[in-house]
């Protein structure tokens, strides 16, 4: 299994154009960010906040856009294998399908959890020498964690998805749909705040909020902490519910439940996806 996973990171690596659409729906959040949003964002401010404060809001929301579609472009692999046949043949070669699938499933979780870290330093390093942004560094470890299960979340999401596509053409016109929506559901687009209550809950049905609110608690939680003091402070709650900083679903989520919420999403998107593999094998190369 290990050789199928070396196998399948070489196919990705070994395409600029894989890594480059992976990253698309990132790309385009964090220019529409830099160009349109931010400007507009800053408007918003409570008076006495570091405009800057924004750049940290925007690395939450595209890091989650990143950990979306990279798993799902490193599944694209398995569904390119399974229309040329391939999998049939490494099917022959004796190995257990359960083995090629989660080789599939492996490959792509560590894919997704590289690129959201690339994009990290990316954007941190952009913000760095254009901004002075500053990163507090002792939540590394923290962002590197969430980073972990955004990679399991989204791939066992995406595994969902795919489980219904046999056909390369169908894969990459459902890639376009996913990748266009994960910047609205991860509130990179517009804060949470700024959509009807209708779509607030339609975006609260998808990991992607939680998702972002993790990433920007750690990244945001010591900025928040210095500039919102004294008058300030009152004013903290509702910033962080407008921007998505933290959620609100009846009372407003701690971090503990936020990741409880994560890790059933994963749940539900793994055992559902079980399910169908178990009444349709999705090793198959049935045409869709």
């Amino acid at each position: 299994m290990i050789a199928l996973i070396k196998r399948n990171l070489r196919l990705f690596f070994g395409s600029f154009s894989n890594i480059f659409f992976s990253l698309m729906g990132a790309l385009i959040a964090f220019v529409l960010y830099l160009i349109f949003l931010k400007s507009n964002l800053q408007n918003s401010l409570p008076s006495g906040i570091e405009k800057n404060i924004l750049d940290l809001w925007v690395i939450g929301g595209t890091l989650t856009i990143t950990a979306i579609t990279t798993s799902q472009n490193a599944l694209g692999q398995m569904i390119n294998d399974r229309e040329k046949g391939q999998i049939n043949d490494l099917l022959m070669t004796g190995i257990q399908a359960w083995k090629l699938q989660s080789s599939y499933l492996v490959g792509a979780m560590f894919i997704s959890w590289l690129m959201q870290m690339a994009m990290f330093i990316m954007m941190g390093a952009y913000f760095a020498l254009t901004d002075s942004m500053q990163i507090d560094w002792t939540s590394i470890l923290s962002i590197i964690l969430i980073s972990v299960l955004s990679s399991l979340t989204w791939t066992s999401f995406n595994l969902l998805c795919l489980s219904f596509v046999k056909r390369v053409e169908t894969y990459g016109k459902l890639s376009s749909i996913i990748a266009t929506a994960a910047g609205f559901f991860a509130g990179v687009y517009m804060p949470i705040s700024s959509v009807p209550s209708s779509a607030q809950w339609l975006m609260k049905l998808t990991p992607a909020p939680y998702n972002a609110s993790l990433f920007r608690r750690y990244l945001m939680s010591q900025v928040l902490d210095d500039k919102f003091t004294g008058g300030l402070s009152a004013f903290r709650s509702s910033f962080e519910t407008k921007l998505g900083i933290t959620i609100h679903l009846q009372q407003t989520l701690s971090i503990v439940q936020t990741i409880l919420i994560m890790l059933g999403f994963t749940v539900l998107f793994a055992g559902v996806s079980f399910i169908i593999s178990r009444r349709k094998p999705i090793m198959t190369n049935a045409r869709v």
